[in-house]
């Protein structure tokens, strides 16, 4: 588990790296002074996903089941939050089991890979994790 808690420091320093540059971007975006819905829709999505994995490091290392009202209902995509998840049978820390199949689609179709996105952050760590995963077992 102290790998997946160094994990959890590296997102919240990636959050914490990025996060001055994304309020620059939204500034910029603002239209007529109102934030843009995608842009404060993607951010705050990225934001709940370094919640909620902290909150549920909390909770084991606490002794306690964290319980979401996501987990007692149809989970839906933690970026668009219209469409369910693309595969609820999966860990709400994978990206199958937090974001819908669209949102994952329009993110792999994006070949600038220039925009940030809260599917590539969750896919970041899941390779790390494996990553770190792999190296322990050899």
């Amino acid at each position: 588990m102290i790998a997946r808690d160094r994990e959890l420091l590296v997102q919240l320093g990636q959050v914490n790296a990025r996060l001055g540059e994304v309020v620059l971007a939204l500034m910029a975006a603002q239209d007529g002074g109102e934030l843009p819905a995608d842009g404060l829709r993607e951010v705050g999505a990225a934001l709940r996903v370094l919640a909620d994995d902290m909150l549920a490091r909390a909770a084991e290392l606490g002794g306690h089941i964290l319980v979401t009202p996501a987990a007692q209902e149809t989970v839906l995509c933690a970026l668009c939050a219209n469409e369910p998840v693309a595969r609820p049978d999966q860990p709400h820390t994978s990206v199958d089991g937090r974001f819908c199949g669209g949102c994952i689609a329009r993110c792999l179709d994006d070949t600038t890979h220039r925009h940030w996105c809260a599917v590539d952050t969750v896919g970041n760590a899941e390779q790390s994790t494996s990553l770190v995963t792999e190296v322990s077992r050899a």
